[in-house]
């Protein structure tokens, strides 16, 4: 085994006992507050202006908005964007922060099933967090290209834990490619 694998199974090791002792409601708090709560709620607010761009009745409060404004067509069209965006992107997170602190309480009840569901969970929420952060650790290197995505390929070849496949079958390169 490489040190690449001691260092995942250290990881897995981590994770579970982290996942233990935090338990679901915890980790959900940790990672949808703070910079990523902005985060998720930017990301969110993305998908979400498109959609609401298509809707007729937001398409006719933006054409009333635009003839309340003394600016050009273009300089109107880019404030409406902005402004949706804004007011989207407030809605989400009320609606984020309202969600959390419901599930939370949900899953903090003092109940001995909800405390082991709560715990099981957390483990299986921080290996998810862990695994995407690992994911995009090896998307980066790929974006990278060159002679260090190559000495990367080659140190995680000889992996008896698949870390070489993993990073050669990154399903987020499919996603960058798809969205490219």
């Amino acid at each position: 085994m490489i040190i690449a694998d001691w260092i995942f199974l250290g990881l897995i090791a981590a994770v579970i006992i982290l996942g233990l002792i935090f338990g679901f409601g915890s980790c959900l708090k940790f990672f949808t507050s703070g910079v990523f709560g902005v985060i998720i709620s930017v990301i969110v607010t993305y998908f979400l202006l498109g959609i609401v761009n298509s809707w007729q009745f937001v398409a006719d409060l933006l054409v009333k908005l635009n003839g309340t404004m003394d600016i050009s067509a273009q300089a109107a069209a880019v404030v409406d964007q902005i402004l949706l965006a804004v007011i989207i992107f407030v809605i989400v997170q009320i609606l984020r922060i309202i969600a959390v602190k419901l599930v939370v309480s949900l899953f903090e009840m003092d109940n001995g099933v909800v405390k082991a569901f709560n715990r099981t969970l957390g483990v299986i929420a921080m290996a998810a967090v862990v695994t995407v952060l690992g994911l995009l650790v090896f998307q980066i290197i790929y974006w990278v290209d060159g002679s260090t995505a190559e000495q990367v390929s080659l140190a995680l070849a000889p992996s008896k834990l698949g870390l070489g496949w993993l990073y050669e079958h990154n399903p987020l390169r499919s996603l960058a490619d798809f969205f490219a």
